[in-house]
């Protein structure tokens, strides 16, 4: 079942999917590589757009990478990651926080 979660960006409404065992594996090697990399800055976080794409595509299947690169800001791109993030469950929901609801503390185990 795909999740599914719409982002308010430059481009317009984009909906976003929950990723494939094969993208979060994909998603998984872009991490470790990141461990082990020295890129920074812009170009550590454009090694991420093709998964960011694969998830927005499986709605909006007529865009292309192109217009999703030349058409995100770094803040649209924050939050659409985010989003991907979120429905394909690496991520807790903030619901309660955006809507100012108050979290329950976590307590350790005795």
């Amino acid at each position: 079942m795909l999740k599914q979660q719409t982002v308010p960006t430059s481009l317009g409404q984009l909906t976003v999917s929950s990723l494939t065992l094969g993208e979060l594996r994909q998603l998984d090697q872009l991490f470790a590589s990141a461990r082990a990399d020295n890129t920074s800055g812009i170009g550590s976080l454009l090694k991420y757009m093709p998964i960011i794409f694969a998830s927005a595509r499986k709605v909006h299947q007529d865009l292309t990478l192109d217009q999703l690169e030349n058409g995100l800001t770094l803040d649209d791109f924050n939050a659409v990651f985010s989003a991907v993030l979120e429905v394909s469950g690496l991520k807790k929901s903030s619901a309660g926080e955006d809507r100012g609801e108050e979290q329950p503390a976590q307590v350790a185990p005795v």
